[in-house]
Formats: C-alpha cells, sequence, structure tokens
C-alpha cells in the first residue's frame, strides 16, 4: 500500500495500541471524531499529545451546544511542524488520497460511518453518520485503506472501500463532495520536552485571552430543563444528538483540560490543583450525562441542579487558579 513516505512502511495487520487517553476507564474514551483522529496520528508518530491540548481550557456554552473543540492547526504547527491544508477535491477522492500519501502526507477527510467497520453495532451499514477519518495507507489497486477513527486504527477493504471512497458502483448519486484536509509532514519535529513545553505555555497564554467572560457552565445549567422538556415532548431519541452536542462535548473537553494541567503540573506542582477541579467537571458529566438520558426516556423530570452547581463551582475554581498562575 501507498505509505507515508519517510515515515517508513507499517504493516498491515500488526498490533496497534491506541493512546492512553482513549483508553476504556477513561470518563470519555472518545471525545468528537476530530480530535479523536488527530490524538491517534501524533501517537503513531511518537509526538506527545497533552501539548497541544491547552486550548481547550477556553470552551465556552455557544446557547445551542458546548464549543465544538478542535486542535488548532497553528498549534500543530507551532509544537511539531505539521502544516494542515484544505485540500480542493476536484477529482475523485481516491486519486487525491493516492496522490497526497503517496508524497509522505496524511489526508484527513469527512466520510460516511454507514462504510466504516469500526462502527459495527452502530452506524456500520445502519446509519448514514458524518464522521472524520484519517488515512494512513490506501491501496486502490486491492481495495484497501487503513485509517484513523475514534480510538484506534483500522482497516477497510471491497465494498466499504467503495462506498466509503465513492467508487462506483457503491457510490450513490448527486453527493456533494466531502471536505479534507491534508497534514503536510515536510517540517515534522521533535522537540525536547524543555523545549515543547516553553512552546505549549506560550500558545496556552494566548488561547486563555479568549477564555468564556462568565460561567460557561452556570449558562448551559439556566437551559437544561427548557432542553429535557422539550426532548421528552418530541423524539427521545434525539437525546444523543443533544448530549454529543452538550454535555458529551463540555466533560470529554475539560477532561483533555485536565490532562493538559497535569501534564504542566508534572514539571511544576502548582498547576495540579487546577487540573483536579477540570477533572472534577468531567467526572460530573460523565455522571450527569447518564441521568439526563434516564430522564428523557423515562419521561419523569428529575433534580440535575445539584450536579451541575458542583460543575459550575469547579469551573470557577479551576479558571481562577489559572489566571493566578499565568499572572505569577
Amino acid at each position: 500500500m501507498a505509505g507515508g513516505g519517510s515515515r517508513g512502511a507499517v504493516v498491515v495487520n500488526e498490533a496497534y495500541a491506541s493512546h492512553p487517553y482513549h483508553a476504556s476507564d477513561r470518563d470519555w474514551p472518545e471525545s468528537n471524531c476530530y480530535v479523536d483522529v488527530w490524538i491517534e496520528v501524533l501517537h503513531s508518530m511518537g509526538l506527545e499529545v497533552a501539548p497541544v491540548l491547552g486550548s481547550t481550557l477556553v470552551s465556552d456554552f455557544e446557547g445551542d451546544q458546548w464549543t465544538f473543540f478542535k486542535l488548532h492547526h497553528s498549534d500543530l504547527y507551532q509544537l511539531f511542524g505539521i502544516e494542515v491544508e484544505e485540500l480542493t477535491l476536484w477529482r475523485d477522492l481516491v486519486s487525491h488520497l493516492v496522490g497526497q500519501v503517496g508524497r509522505g502526507r496524511i489526508p484527513v477527510v469527512e466520510v460516511d460511518s454507514f462504510y466504516l467497520p469500526d462502527t459495527a453495532g452502530r452506524d456500520y451499514r445502519v446509519a448514514h453518520i458524518k464522521t472524520t477519518v484519517a488515512v494512513e495507507a490506501i491501496d486502490s489497486d486491492r481495495q484497501i485503506l487503513r485509517y484513523f477513527h475514534n480510538r484506534s486504527r483500522h482497516e477497510l477493504e471491497g465494498r466499504d472501500f467503495r462506498g466509503l471512497l465513492r467508487v462506483e458502483p457503491e457510490a450513490p448519486p448527486a453527493q456533494l463532495m466531502p471536505y479534507c484536509e491534508i497534514a503536510k509532514l515536510d517540517r515534522l519535529v521533535h522537540h525536547d520536552a524543555r523545549k515543547l513545553r516553553s512552546i505549549s505555555l506560550d500558545l496556552f497564554r494566548e488561547h486563555w485571552t479568549r477564555r468564556p467572560g462568565a460561567n460557561p457552565v452556570e449558562r448551559y445549567a439556566a437551559t437544561v430543563q427548557a432542553d429535557l422538556e422539550a426532548l421528552i415532548a418530541s423524539d427521545p431519541e434525539d437525546y444523543d444528538l443533544y448530549a454529543f452536542a452538550s454535555i458529551r462535548q463540555c466533560g470529554s473537553g475539560f477532561a483533555f483540560s485536565a490532562d493538559y494541567l497535569q501534564w504542566l503540573a508534572g514539571v511544576d506542582p502548582r498547576w495540579a490543583d487546577a487540573a483536579e477541579s477540570y477533572s472534577e467537571i468531567s467526572k460530573l458529566a460523565s455522571t450527569l450525562v447518564l441521568k439526563m438520558a434516564r430522564i428523557v426516556h423515562s419521561g419523569r423530570m428529575r433534580e440535575v441542579s445539584d450536579t451541575l452547581g458542583q460543575m459550575a463551582r469547579a469551573w470557577e475554581r479551576g479558571a481562577a487558579s489559572v489566571d493566578r498562575l499565568l499572572q505569577a
């Protein structure tokens, strides 16, 4: 299969160990498809993931969702020398992927999880859901694709290859072309720990200037009862969509915030208290997502304000601690 140039060949069926951030015992083993893919891409290149997570601390409640947080492209370049550019798809998708992978790049492309066997039991051959994968290797002749998705690296072939990459006769007619980016690795760099920390802290200080002006958990809490009542009155099956856009992005984002601060605390223990505050938000959110599911599917409202209040207070403590440390 076409591989990643100077990165070297990878045995097709070799065992792959996912990043610890995707461990099953985490509050949130998955966050969102874009961040999860990038975690595994960086991990596969032997790069440390924590330094790029500082931007998660400025996640906000946007009125109808929590910030759909992503890794900032400028951070990827400053920390690792990885350039990310949009790829204009002007011919068939397979040709683009073969060409870019052959140049040593990693295409990151939106696809339909209907064709992803790693989603068996959820979307595979059941539901057409947009998601993001990163292509590590492709063999267009044998119709085999090796890709990163969610928590790990996977491989598909044959009918799934044709459906995913819009190859006739599987491709449905009149589809819009997907959004695609390429990660360019020509300037890839592995900084030593001290340099990486220095760059990351500078980036974090810049991100922190964009933190929410008011407690986002309190603003979210003010909407929750109305949201749950609307879900009960309409279609409880919509809860999964609601939870993904709201409490899951809140909880998983602040779990990464805690990871970032704990990484800083490895050198400067003063960051540990802030890390604990954001970790508390994550843990409470992971219990709340289940409690709200029971409310919606039973049709009976229950009290959730205590949990949301604890989350809001943890956010205040964490933000105040970060403020003090960045001003020290």
